[in-house]
């Protein structure tokens, strides 16, 4: 027996599209560390020989010699840049914040990754129970078919009413294979939701949890707005583009670098050694307009973030508000489908009452029979209905999984 909880647990640990989230939130880390890294020295390690071997021209009043010499040389050079007025610091803060970006779209895709399994178990139980209703039907087609023959062969009941019967158990029959059919589809729907198709035999509780959703709308649309994954990560994003803009203006300002070098060179061992140091202020004067297109071009990404920022908080607004009605109109399609079951229990007892005391006829016995069924799918389906869209709220609401 697997239980929605068991399916959840399964599908976070091995649905790929987990795995290529976390991959970009690595990669998101990395991006953070090589920004930071220009807070930091630059070390350099060299070394190499020459040797050349020719005839050379020392003066022109003298013949020309053949000469070989050997050359070394050694170096360890460093550079460090001491203060650029906020361009690193503008880098860093822009890679931070899409690593903020990247954890929340992880969050996002777990959170989708729950409500798909849960939406598919859902969905398997809605299938189990619609074979439910057909095995059913069948059953009661077959037992009126039996009926019709007994009053047939004593003469009270004419051949119509065995043809009748016969026909809406062929009809039985062709529902339960279609409803066998989309339960093999439902489960193969909720193993692809998980992740994994496993080989044992399995089954799944058969059962709805009708839990009471107390929450106005307007506190859900506001937890929405301050809870929901997908908005923080694009909320984060922007915040990257308006640093990195920041960023490019700063270019405009000069910057203050520190180097040095120790160099080992000579014609044989041992190599003489030197050094140098000093400090460098380096001041952007004319750079062919590049950094003032860049900074447009900064300023623009911001303002394309700011605007799909707008429109996606319009949209999770809106698709809090319209899974919320759905969960309203699906609770009180409980109630009422509930009430249409129990009156077509009634309704299909009266006519096979009539029929067998013989004043009622074969086609009553097939609408109550129908009418019936269509009740208890049509209650089966508010149930799914309630429960699927209470996860789409959560969902919605930025809560599944929490």
């Amino acid at each position: 027996m697997l239980t929605q909880e068991q399916a959840v647990a399964l599908a976070l640990t091995h649905h790929p599209s987990l795995r290529g989230a976390q991959a970009s939130s690595r990669s998101a880390s990395a991006g953070v560390t090589q920004a930071q890294s220009n807070y930091f020295p630059a070390l350099n390690l060299s070394a190499g020989g020459t040797r050349t071997d020719g005839a050379f021209v020392f003066n022109p009043s003298t013949p020309i010699r053949n000469q070989s010499y050997n050359n070394y040389t050694a170096g360890l050079s460093l550079q460090q840049t001491l203060y650029d007025f906020g361009k690193t610091s503008g880098r860093v803060s822009a890679s931070e914040q899409l690593y903020d970006a990247s954890v929340l779209d992880f969050q996002s895709a777990r959170e989708n990754v729950i409500a798909n399994v849960q939406l598919s178990y859902i969905g398997f139980v809605q299938a189990k129970r619609l074979v439910r209703v057909s095995e059913e039907t069948v059953a009661q087609m077959e037992e009126h078919l039996k009926q019709a023959k007994a009053f047939y062969s004593v003469g009270k009941r004419p051949q119509f009413d065995v043809t009748t019967a016969e026909v809406n158990l062929a009809n039985a029959n062709v529902s339960r294979i279609r409803a066998r059919n989309q339960m093999r589809v439902a489960k193969i729907q909720l193993e692809n939701a998980i992740g994994i198709y496993p080989t044992t035999p399995y089954d799944v509780r058969d059962a709805f949890d009708t839990l009471a959703f107390t929450i106005s709308l307007d506190s859900v649309k506001l937890i929405a707005v301050e809870s929901r994954s997908e908005l923080r990560s694009a909320q984060a994003r922007y915040a990257s583009t308006r640093s990195l803009a920041s960023a490019a203006w700063r270019q405009h300002l000069p910057t203050i670098s520190l180097s040095g070098a120790w160099t080992w060179s000579s014609f044989d061992f041992p190599l003489q050694s030197r050094w140098v140091a000093g400090a460098t202020l380096t001041v952007p004067l004319f750079q062919g307009f590049g950094i003032s297109s860049q900074v447009e071009q900064s300023e623009a990404t911001a303002d394309v973030a700011q605007a799909s920022l707008d429109v996606l908080t319009e949209s999770v607004v809106l698709e809090a508000e319209q899974n919320y009605l759905s969960l309203k109109e699906a609770e009180e399609r409980i109630g009422a489908s509930a009430k249409f079951v129990a009156q077509a229990k009634e309704n299909l007892k009266l006519a096979e009452g009539r029929y067998n005391s013989g004043v009622g006829s074969p086609i009553e016995i097939t609408d109550a029979q129908i009418n019936l069924s269509n009740a208890q799918i049509t209650y089966i389906q508010s149930l799914s209905d309630y429960n699927s869209s209470l996860i789409r709220l959560r969902r919605a609401m930025g809560v599944i999984g929490r």
